[in-house]
């Protein structure tokens, strides 16, 4: 695969307009769409939509509602949201909220209303729906988890479907220019001395994603037979870094209350064996990937050190890493009472 900086051709650029004014909606959401893309549905029904919706098409034919604003915008994903944010740079200071949705997520306005809302009330950097037992899925921490837990506090949100905070988002934009289209979802919770209690997967909101995982990998620019995991490999001896395994390492139950035992996250996981009669994979598949799960939980770090992305990317030097260690069990630290608007530090939530 050729990692070349990739910039929009001229006559993309030339059709680019000015974002629309007057919605004064503080949420985003933004869809690298093919022909087949499912995001009409996520505007549907009845009720209104808390976000904008941005269709960034990359094939020709893509159909958009009337108050959805679309930019055509063909080549590769990762490579398509670096060219749309660097020709329209107001994004990421017009919302707080701003989603990067894949185009076969199966998903209601309803859903997406909740889950805005959800990142907002915890104050979360980074987040992402949990998804449906029928969905195709690289990681058994993604599905729902059952009843028990609002949303798990986790080291790792995937590409898929990641909610950013704007400020989140703006830091993180520095890895998207990179040449890269996989692996740079294992770096972006790692980009701040402040990772505690703010990145999740929201278990209250469950999506359906609805193709394989890899089917578009030649849109991508990977050959037939090129691994993920080759340029995900590349990516983390980069930036000095290592990936470890998603480890969901906290939690917030129906009753509001912070669980802080990996052990009682880790018993919860087993429940998903019961998904065994809904999932699209082979059983062994499943079943390894959920046992990994489970073996994480219990016992990978969490491995959140902070990577000095902007030392890595101009002098091509090795990371510094700040060793950090998670707040003891007493800490008084709670998702519901953290400062609302102020950047703590080198924290990111500003609503």
């Amino acid at each position: 695969m050729n990692l070349r900086q990739v910039t929009p051709a001229a006559a993309a650029v030339s059709a680019f307009r000015k974002l629309p004014e007057g919605s004064g909606k503080r949420n985003l959401v933004i869809v690298r769409a093919g022909r087949s893309s499912l995001h009409a549905g996520w505007t549907e029904g009845t009720g209104e939509a808390d976000f904008d919706l941005l269709v960034a098409a990359y094939e020709t034919g893509v159909s958009h509602g009337q108050n959805d604003f679309s930019v055509f915008l063909p080549g590769r994903k990762i490579a398509g949201y670096h060219a749309l944010f660097q020709c329209y740079p107001e994004i990421v200071t017009r919302y707080d909220l701003i989603a990067l949705i894949d185009d076969d997520i199966e998903a209601t306005k309803l859903d997406l209303n909740r889950l805005f809302a959800i990142g907002r009330h915890y104050k979360l950097d980074l987040f992402q729906p949990a998804l449906s037992w029928d969905s195709y899925f690289s990681y058994a921490a993604t599905l729902v988890s059952g009843k028990r837990y609002v949303l798990r506090y986790s080291n790792t949100v995937e590409m898929m479907c990641p909610v950013f905070s704007a400020r989140c988002l703006q830091t993180a934009l520095k890895l998207f220019g990179l040449g890269y289209e996989t692996g740079i979802d294992l770096l972006w919770t790692r980009l701040t001395d402040m990772p505690w209690l703010r990145y999740a997967i929201v278990d209250d909101v469950v999506v359906r994603h609805t193709r394989p995982v890899g089917t578009t990998k030649s849109l991508q620019g990977f050959a037939a037979n090129e691994r993920y995991d080759v340029q995900v490999d590349a990516v983390l001896k980069r930036f000095g870094a290592a990936f470890r395994g998603f480890v969901t390492y906290a939690a917030v139950d129906r009753r509001g209350q912070l669980i802080r035992s990996r052990f009682l996250i880790g018993l919860n996981s087993l429940s998903l064996w019961r998904a065994l009669s809904k999932t699209p994979l082979k059983w062994a598949q499943f079943m390894r990937r959920s046992t990994d799960y489970t073996r994480h939980c219990w016992l990978r770090p969490i491995n959140l050190q902070r990577i000095d992305v902007d030392g890595v990317v101009k002098s091509g030097r090795q990371p510094q890493r700040v060793d950090r260690r998670m707040p003891p069990p007493g800490s008084t630290e709670r998702p519901s009472t953290r400062s609302s608007g102020k950047s703590q530090g080198t924290g990111f939530t500003s609503y």
